[in-house]
């Protein structure tokens, strides 16, 4: 039977429990909760209540392939749903993989309801036909790959580039534990918003995940870019500088310029992730050993 709600969020889990989570989670709020447990249901659901989807919630499970697999067959069909992958999996090459297949969040398990439920809530936020309280500090949720093809499409009319970054802060542990990644949730938005206030009006930097952010720069390229750069670094070490809590924090810099150094959207992406992966990794090389 049909739901009547317009207000509709696809739970796609094998684990009945996460999905009962999510509809407790949910409770109160204007949103149909559709549960699905493999990738028939899942489809099916989105066939048939299609116009009523706002969101997909996923794990990508054990199999990453096949995970990333399902996620892009469904931006095949509907690019313009947001999906958020909700995981237990904290390997860096498939929250990678998340942000090159166009998932618009990357969550990872266990989380907090306080976390997750703000980013939630402002999807459908954003749909005009609903009236849900939303809080004015959380996050916009944008669709990456439609953006940036938009704005590709932009920049060859206007024959200009455009430069992409991820910057992602980060301790030098080598273990990645439920207390790490509540840390950096909790000093995320002060890096946000100090990065935020150097930066025009007119570019795009939003949070993914817990400890990167992600921004668009039209206009901008090698040369400008490496002034952003420096001035990114400056506002962080600022920050550190000020608190003293902060101090074993580190910042990683990753960019690439359409259409100077890539031309495709999907492989520009993750190359843009696998670099900053590897500068990541050569920071903690030279970082974990002074720390025995």
């Amino acid at each position: 039977m049909k739901s009547t709600s317009k207000n509709g969020v696809i739970v796609f889990d094998e684990v009945n429990l996460a999905r009962r989570r999510m509809i407790t989670l949910l409770q109160g709020y204007d949103i149909h909760v559709y549960e699905a447990s493999n990738p028939i249901e899942l489809f099916n659901i989105l066939s048939d209540e299609g116009m009523n989807i706002r969101l997909i919630i996923m794990d990508i499970g054990n199999d990453m392939n096949n995970g990333f697999g399902i996620l892009s067959k469904i931006k095949e069909k509907r690019s313009d749903i947001p999906v958020f992958i909700l995981t237990s999996n904290n390997k860096r090459i498939a929250f990678i993989r998340g942000i090159a297949e166009g998932a618009s969040d990357y969550i990872l398990k266990p989380f907090d309801d306080a976390y997750l439920l703000p980013k939630v809530l402002r999807i459908f936020h954003n749909n005009q036909e609903t009236d849900m309280p939303i809080s004015t500090d959380t996050q916009f949720v944008f669709d990456i790959h439609s953006y940036l093809n938009t704005e590709f499409k932009k920049s060859q009319k206007g024959k200009y580039e455009i430069t992409v970054l991820l910057s992602t802060f980060f301790l030098p542990v080598t273990e990645f534990t439920t207390d790490l990644e509540n840390k950096y949730i909790k000093v995320s938005e002060l890096f946000y918003q100090n990065f935020k206030s150097i930066l025009w009006d007119t570019d795009v930097f939003e949070h993914y995940g817990s400890q990167t952010f992600i921004g668009i720069f039209p206009y901008c390229g090698l040369y400008h870019m490496e002034k952003i750069q420096k001035k990114m670094q400056d506002s962080f070490d600022n920050v550190i500088i000020g608190n003293k809590e902060l101090t074993s924090f580190h910042l990683a810099i990753s960019t690439i310029t359409y259409p100077t150094q890539a031309t495709d959207t999907k492989d520009l992406l993750l190359t843009l992730g696998m670099n900053m992966k590897q500068k990541i990794d050569e920071m903690k090389k030279k970082l974990i050993p002074q720390l025995n």
